[in-house]
């Protein structure tokens, strides 16, 4: 019965089940993973494909955890069945039989979750995060990055005003990504239009 989790016990060299005292194999240990949620809504994304496949895989290995206790118990209940007491005759002239214990239901092994399957709750925040990529750099569709775009279109604004358009560019842009802050050098104006454009019209799909 143990062949259903032979991918989850530890081997000997013969590359058999390597088993305890009571009889029953030893898991290999189990991954160590982290919460994808709790990864997302911190920003953390650079890994996650890595520690999604880590979700999938701790899935299977704690089914097999599972269907081990299982294996236990079911030898534990047919030792317990195989002992039951005597028929006992009562003195209304009926007799009462023990009750052997039921028979358990075997775990069912989930389906197993490919990396985008683990990952589809959190596609529209992984998005966001990712953002577009300008010049190189991931750019992600932030609120700070919004508001210093608004900042950079109201100092542009005055630089026009004023005829310093010329001494305006280029201008550093200090973009917000998934992990870190990356400089987006803008050359001019149109490149900050077309830049401005990209971010503006991304960020405005999650609000439809």
């Amino acid at each position: 019965m143990t062949s259903k989790i032979i991918d989850f016990i530890v081997l000997d060299e013969e590359q058999n089940p390597l088993l305890n005292v009571e009889g029953f194999p030893t898991l290999v240990q189990a991954p160590i993973g982290k919460d994808i949620g709790q990864l997302v809504s911190m920003g953390k994304i650079s890994h996650i494909e890595q520690f999604a496949q880590l979700a999938s895989d701790i899935e299977q290995h704690e089914w097999a955890g599972a269907y081990l206790e299982y294996l236990r118990l079911v030898k534990w209940i047919e030792a317990k069945n195989s002992n039951l007491p005597d028929p006992v005759a009562n003195a209304d002239g009926t007799v009462t039989y023990p009750e052997p214990m039921p028979p358990l239901r075997e775990p069912i092994r989930p389906k197993i979750r490919t990396v985008e399957q683990v990952l589809e709750p959190f596609a529209k925040a992984l998005a966001k995060l990712k953002g577009i990529e300008f010049k190189g750099v991931n750019v992600a569709l932030t609120e700070t990055n919004q508001n210093g775009l608004s900042a950079l279109k109201s100092a542009l604004d005055l630089a026009n005003e004023f005829g310093a358009e010329a001494q305006f560019f280029p201008i550093n842009f200090n973009a917000e990504t998934s992990s870190s802050i990356e400089v987006v050098t803008l050359d001019d104006e149109t490149e900050f239009k077309e830049f401005g454009l990209q971010f503006i019209l991304a960020r405005k799909a999650f609000f439809e």
